[in-house]
């Protein structure tokens, strides 16, 4: 007995000591969101009452982050990145479960950075994604969609890459920037693990039927950037594989995607293009549903403590019946930095959805937010 007690307190001072070579910080974020909605048509039908979504909520991303950073005795920089959430998974908070739970290491030197753990891939890494990095972080903060009810009966397509945002367990390797050229190589084994203390298992299909989770997913993507006259442009061209599987008797198509942005820049003014083609990735094999892409165009402008965006993202779809579904969402955001780390902002939304010619949703309305990072 009291050898187990010496060895735990020597465990204990070695994790103490250890931990004390490193740099250690730790910040936080939190946010506030209140808006309304106007939603004329909801899966089809005219003026259905009892939709309009308004009110005041907490937002998806608050967290506290603790980093840390240390030097190997071989010269290689170790940096590592927790996160966790303000919110349980209990209740009505499950959705908050999962959502920035980041746990993650990184080595760097002359080679480029080797990351594992729970992070986003290559391709959030590398392509420009100013649907999120703008104003307000909208729309792909999704925070807008809170506030109107869409249309759950179509598969409209996918705004973004296969497992964007997917923060399962993976390895990242970003090189170094040689003449304006570099790239980054992801490996996922199994896009269903997401940190717990167990191996999930790669079956079953996500909604509308298609494949969910994908095994041995490649993520490959290059980037050129340059400079000149004041001028920036960043051009990204990627490729993404994976496994499917059988299901119900049925063969799913394996994961095969490409998704590529462009760039530019010009003093405080930013706009982009990006466009993510999966085809009939996670489809059943033999059917006639696929041609899923997505496409987004964005433009920012910031001035002091003062920016401005705009965004128009369209997606399109082919179901089972061959016919064309689609959907366009356009944001017009404004964020002012009050100073101390707290920001105030606003978009406005309108969001349109199609299934065979036929308007599922029309709505507009206006999201705000109130954030500040410490």
């Amino acid at each position: 007995m009291k050898k187990t007690i010496i060895l735990s307190v020597l465990a204990l001072v070695f994790a103490f000591t250890s931990a004390v070579k490193a740099d250690i910080s730790l910040s936080g974020y939190q946010e506030f969101f209140a808006g309304s909605a106007n939603q004329s048509k909801y899966q089809g039908v005219d003026m259905v009452g009892g939709i309009d979504k308004a009110g005041l909520k907490n937002g998806f991303f608050t967290r506290i982050t603790a980093n840390y950073d240390s030097t190997l005795d071989s010269g290689i920089d170790v940096a590592g990145t927790m996160n966790m959430t303000t919110r349980d998974c209990q209740g009505d908070k499950t959705g908050n479960c999962n959502v920035v739970n980041f746990n993650f290491l990184t080595f760097s030197g002359g080679f480029g950075s080797i990351s594992v753990g729970e992070r986003f891939d290559a391709g959030a890494a590398m392509l420009s994604r100013l649907t999120a990095s703008g104003p307000m972080s909208e729309p792909d903060g999704g925070q807008i969609a809170v506030f109107y009810t869409a249309d759950a009966d179509n598969d409209m397509g996918d705004a973004n890459e296969t497992h964007y945002a997917n923060n399962s367990m993976k390895a990242l390797y970003m090189s170094n920037v040689y003449s304006g050229f570099s790239f980054a190589v992801g490996y996922t084994p199994n896009t269903g693990e997401t940190g717990a203390n167990v191996n999930a298992q790669n079956v079953g299909t996500g909604d509308h039927g298609e494949w969910a989770t994908h095994s041995d997913v490649l993520s490959v993507f290059g980037k050129y950037a340059m400079e000149m006259d004041g001028i920036g442009l960043e051009l990204v061209y990627g490729q993404i594989t994976g496994n499917a599987g059988q299901y119900g008797g049925s063969d799913y198509n394996d994961l095969d995607e490409s998704a590529y942005s462009a760039k530019i820049t010009y003093g405080n003014f930013a706009a982009d293009y990006r466009k993510n083609e999966a085809g009939n990735s996670g489809r059943i094999k033999n059917g006639q549903d696929g041609n899923d892409e997505g496409t987004s165009v964005c433009g920012t402008y910031t001035m002091a403590n003062i920016g401005i965006g705009v965004c128009n993202v369209e997606t399109s779809f082919t179901d089972t019946s061959n016919l064309s579904n689609s959907s366009q969402r356009r944001t017009y955001s404004a964020e002012y930095q009050l100073g101390g780390g707290v920001k105030l902002g606003v978009t406005y939304f309108d969001v349109e959805e199609t299934a065979n010619s036929v308007t599922r949703t029309d709505v507009d309305g206006i999201a705000t937010r109130l954030a500040i990072g410490f």
